[in-house]
């Protein structure tokens, strides 16, 4: 683990790292033409999912997932192939700290057993989770406040076994800079055997810049084959909101993240070296570009990538970009949907066939001051996609945000933060998403 004791030494180097971060990226892809047809206002305020289930899509009943009397934030999602099953994580706001807790749900939508991944009296949040085939257990990822004051945030992590926590697993520190780490995010790499973490680092003072790091971790007894490592960095901008996704194709990473305007990416090999002469740019045009998600289709030996645009009108819209396995932009941006109100916090997940992707989002209806609701659209490694889907809609003064999703064999399951209408509480519900008939795609736009 990073020692508190060497952080002087770390905090240095990471500032070396920084002032040969500031290269200058490849040139960004131009604005797309914006698609005045499809600017429509989204106004009902019915469930979306009991109309949107067509020959293509079935979509579960609403599952609920955790309803504790608390707010509960932040869903992350993994499946578990050798059990046929998904595991949800998220973090729980109790009076004085937030913990972590977990829900295994199989894929027919049956709760099995929830645990609580972490226990302290110090603030633990921002969960992610990936699972890991060979010793069939997931990592789960989160934020440590260390002093407990907020000064000093850290990474730790935890294994679980498949069917729940063992007590001979224990919390373990995965980055413990001088420096506050944030939004952590974790895939599996089969090839390697092996997860890699990512996530921002921020400095107290606000300088230098924000910038991206990694661990890797070995999955079958947490050791570390190398130390932390910086991912993405520049001498004046930051660089935040990472996400991670590993493409077995290759045995390579790709990690996105922005710099509060636009998007960017680097691909990483299994071992964590910067493929392609590092930095390369996703989207970046006029408008705000911010809060990529990225996936890997292994099968096609490509990439999506999904994020939110902010446009003069003052919305979120939502777009993509394919990047094919060697790091070449494939293509678009594409319009995932575009209408007079907010699109934004996207996620995305590949199935495990690995041709198809899932695209889920938080939707606002009516106005910019309406509820949010959660959408989704199917896009395949082709350039096809289906229609734009509801999951679930939101309700007067109860929103419905955060999505997260995972691709199993057959169904995805989507899951949320679900205002609990008349109260102070918020859950986590979700919902299996199955695709099956006769599909008929449209051609992706390219703007």
């Amino acid at each position: 683990m990073f020692s508190k004791r060497v952080r002087l030494i770390v905090l240095v180097v990471g500032a070396v790292m920084l002032a040969i971060g500031g290269s200058t990226a490849r040139a960004l892809p131009p604005e797309p033409v914006a698609d005045g047809v499809r600017r429509t206002a989204v106004g009902s305020q019915r469930d979306p999912a009991a109309a949107s289930a067509t020959a293509s899509l079935h979509l579960s009943g609403e599952i609920v997932i955790s309803a504790l009397d608390n707010e509960q934030y932040l869903p992350s999602v993994a499946y578990n192939w050798k059990h046929n099953e998904y595991l949800v994580v998220w973090h729980n706001k109790w009076p004085g700290n937030r913990d972590i807790y977990a829900q295994r749900i199989t894929s027919q939508g049956e709760l099995k057993s929830w645990f609580t991944v972490t226990a302290s009296p110090n603030d633990r949040s921002q969960p992610s989770v990936a699972y890991d085939p060979v010793n069939d257990r997931y990592l789960v990822v989160w934020i440590y406040d260390y002093f407990g004051d907020g000064s000093d945030w850290d990474v730790y992590g935890r294994f679980i076994p498949w069917d729940g926590p063992s007590a001979s697993l224990t919390e373990f520190s995965i980055c413990a800079w001088s420096t506050s780490q944030w939004n952590p995010k974790v895939a599996y790499a089969q090839a390697q055997e092996e997860f890699l973490v990512v996530w921002t680092n921020t400095y107290a003072t606000g300088t230098p810049p924000a910038y991206v790091s990694g661990r890797r971790v070995k999955a079958a007894d947490g050791t570390f084959p190398a130390g932390g490592f910086t991912i993405a960095s520049h001498l004046t901008e930051n660089r935040v909101n990472p996400d991670v996704a590993y493409n077995l194709a290759r045995n390579e990473y790709l990690v996105t993240y922005d710099n509060a305007v636009d998007v960017y990416a680097v691909r990483l090999r299994g071992d964590g070296v910067a493929l392609g002469g590092g930095e390369f740019g996703i989207a970046g045009w006029p408008d705000t570009e911010i809060h990529p998600a990225v996936a890997a289709c292994n099968n096609a030996d490509q990439y999506l990538v999904a994020w939110q645009s902010l446009q003069p009108a003052g919305h979120n819209d939502l777009y993509v970009r394919f990047v094919k396995g060697d790091g070449t932009l494939d293509g678009g941006p594409y319009v995932i949907y575009d209408t007079t109100v907010h699109e934004q916090e996207p996620d995305v997940a590949c199935n495990m066939s690995g041709q198809q992707y899932l695209v889920v989002w938080q939707q606002q209806y009516s106005n910019l001051s309406g509820p949010f609701g959660v959408w989704g659209r199917l896009v395949f490694s082709d350039k096809t996609m289906g229609s734009v889907f509801g999951i679930v809609a939101g309700a007067t003064g109860a929103d419905r945000t955060e999505p997260a999703v995972a691709g199993g064999y057959t169904n995805y399951l989507v899951a949320w933060e679900h205002d609990r209408g008349g109260t102070s509480y918020q859950d986590i519900h979700g919902r299996l998403i199955t695709p099956h008939g006769v599909f008929l795609p449209l051609i992706l736009r390219n703007f």
